[in-house]
């Protein structure tokens, strides 16, 4: 999973955060641990002061901010997996990018120290450049397979976390009512409409009280009602926080310290919705039923985590060919779903291979040229309620999503399923077909169903089943095929070979787009039926040859870009190692190890610091130099430390 966290930096979030707490007494500090444990807040970003028998702590929003960070990142060091990413406000760009997605943890917080409340509201420029960081990611690693169909499992969940004031949006041109986003025309983003992904939630939390007399959405100073529609289209939630105590409870339902009976590693809401967001549109033939919308619907797909293995040599020969739908060159998009790692098969494309078509003379800067047919983040996938036979053939292989149970779309399917069995035990399933406009060769028709929506057994949810494209034709000629076997008493590989078989699986593949050339071959494999069915022209038109083309060339920029923006910090981690190096020799090693103590509680409150640094420093020492330190009698010392 990866995790974006957009700090606002600017001036409003140095104002101070309040809460009053009776103090405690000295048993129960020497009782608190020194990171926060046990609920309590983080002590370190709290300013203290002694009011009678009354301590007040008073942190403001940029602390409050980073504390919300550094405990996120805490709770889930059991996931080796997760990515980091830190931005902040820039009136630039490259300046909001803090810490990279390759850069470790540790790395990342010792950036988010260093983050101070100073700027304008860059809102917009930091959006824009953390959009273009994830598309350039995904790009890298060939996830979004354009031109190949969409699969729901190649996602890699991420969230977006903002943490800001929702104070007024003040520019150099003055005080703005909208979010502005700058364009952006790279061209690892061009193919898209919107700069986010399918897969990416922003989660944004409003550092004020809920019922705040300034900040609240709708009074004079916020800008609330601007900044949330960006939240909303992107499925995300709202938190307000108004105190660190608030700001505690946020982290523990965000990403939980502490696993549920039963689990075996905390979940919290970051994890509660994996999968993607797809709209449904009901489609009719009759005008006097207009067609209703139900959009962000959650569909449940477990990540096939591309993201996790190492990227492929750029320009590595996958030995595929140009017979298996892409020519030499890997990514591991690509290769996970030719290899059958993201399911079998895909949701269509809203457009026809044909009408992609190479750079012209003329082009916009920094685009790429193509004449290309730009997706929607969140697929559109039409449903009649027409409800159309289940037959799938025995041993075909089809794909299984569940989609969000609350949404439109299956409390109906449901309602209709629950009339129908009132009907008695022959009635048959309810099984309504699902489309996507465009796919065809005409751009305004909805085409052919790809899948259906069926409720399960216990008729409590809604599957959605994706099948290969056309598949009420495809059935009929299998059903031949069978009947063909059985009669003739032969093998499914024989009777595929016959002539009159063949012409009709043909005219079925001439309404076909040609990226299903994978997909099918795949599961005819599975299915008994060998590869020679197929005409050497399918997958290879002219169309499915510029989108690979454009597919392959889109990777190689994005993966030239990527070896550049991450090389570059390499110089930088290796001048904070000489750093540390000679940091090290400036101290005493004598002076270090005579502040070990046997005891920790002999450290008074005064030199917690300076003992731990000094730890610290006799720890890193002995591991850089592989030499024994000078040390006392009763100091304590790991076991691999001392002689």
């Amino acid at each position: 999973m990866i995790f974006v966290f957009l700090i606002d930096t600017s001036v409003s979030m140095g104002q101070g955060l309040s809460s009053t707490v009776p103090s405690k007494s000295k048993d129960e500090q020497a009782n608190e641990s020194l990171f926060g444990d046990n609920g309590r807040v983080n002590r370190r970003w709290q300013r203290k002061a002694v009011q009678g028998g009354t301590r007040t702590h008073t942190s403001t929003r940029i602390e409050c901010a980073k504390s919300i960070v550094e405990q996120i990142v805490t709770h889930r060091h059991s996931y080796e997996h997760d990515r980091y990413m830190l931005v902040t406000y820039s009136a630039t760009g490259r300046g909001c990018i803090r810490s990279t997605l390759r850069d470790s943890r540790q790395s990342m917080l010792a950036e988010l120290r260093r983050v101070e409340a100073t700027d304008r509201f860059y809102g917009g420029v930091a959006l824009t450049t953390l959009f273009d960081q994830l598309a350039l990611t995904r790009a890298a690693y060939d996830m979004d397979t354009y031109g190949y169909g969409r699969y729901p499992t190649l996602n890699e969940q991420t969230r977006i976390v903002w943490l800001t004031d929702g104070a007024s949006i003040v520019t150099s041109s003055g005080v703005q009512n909208k979010l502005n986003l700058p364009v952006n025309n790279t061209p690892w983003v061009e193919s898209y409409v919107e700069p986010f992904r399918w897969d990416q939630r922003m989660v944004m939390v409003l550092l004020h009280e809920q019922g705040d007399k300034e900040l609240c959405n709708g009074k004079k100073n916020s800008s609330e009602s601007a900044l949330l529609p960006m939240c909303m289209v992107m499925g995300g939630s709202v938190h307000h926080v108004g105190s660190m105590h608030q700001a505690q409870r946020f982290v523990e339902g965000f990403a939980p310290s502490r696993a549920m009976l039963g689990q075996g590693r905390p979940q919290g809401s970051a994890m509660a919705n994996s999968g993607v967001l797809v709209n449904f549109e009901r489609i009719d033939d009759n005008p006097a039923n207009p067609g209703n919308s139900d959009l962000r619907v959650l569909l449940h797909a477990t990540p096939c985590n591309v993201m996790n293995g190492p990227l492929p040599p750029l320009g590595a020969d996958t030995g595929l060919g140009v017979n298996a739908g892409r020519p030499a060159g890997n990514s591991a998009g690509m290769s996970a779903m030719i290899n059958g790692h993201v399911g079998y098969f895909p949701i269509p494309e809203a457009f026809w291979p044909e009408t992609i078509t190479p750079p012209q003379a003329q082009r916009t800067p920094g685009s790429s040229g193509w004449q290309i047919q730009r997706r929607s983040t969140h697929p559109t996938l039409g449903y009649s309620q027409t409800s159309t036979e289940w037959a799938v053939p025995a041993q075909f292989p089809f794909d299984k999503y569940q989609i969000d149970t609350n949404s439109s779309v299956a409390q109906k399917l449901l309602a209709a399923a629950q009339v129908q069995e009132t009907q008695g035990r022959g009635a048959k399933p309810v099984c309504w077909p699902v489309f996507v406009n465009g796919s065809y060769t005409t751009p305004k028709n909805s085409g052919f169903p790809f899948g259906i929506l069926r409720p399960n057994s216990a008729r409590t949810a809604v599957n959605l089943f994706v099948l290969p494209y056309n598949f009420t034709a495809l059935w009929k000629i299998l059903g031949k095929l069978d009947a063909q076997v059985a009669t003739q008493n032969t093998t499914r590989s024989a009777a595929a070979m016959q002539p009159s078989w063949r012409r009709e699986f043909e005219e079925y593949l001439q309404h076909t787009p040609g990226y299903y050339a994978i997909p099918l071959k795949r599961a005819f494999n599975l299915y008994g039926i060998p590869h020679s069915v197929f005409p050497k022209t399918f997958g290879q038109s002219t169309g499915m040859r510029n989108i690979t083309q454009y597919a392959v060339r889109t990777h190689s920029v994005a993966r030239k870009e990527w070896d550049r923006v991450h090389a570059s910090a390499e110089p930088a981690t290796r001048a904070d190692t000489a750093g540390l190096q000679q940091e090290l020799l400036q101290v005493d090693p004598v002076s270090d190890v005579g502040r070990l103590v046997t005891n920790a509680f002999d450290v008074d409150r005064a030199h917690c610091l300076v003992t731990l640094s000094a730890m610290r420093r006799v720890f890193v020492r002995e591991l850089m130099s592989g030499q024994s330190a000078r040390f006392s009698a009763n100091a304590i010392i790991p076991p691999l430390l001392s002689t």
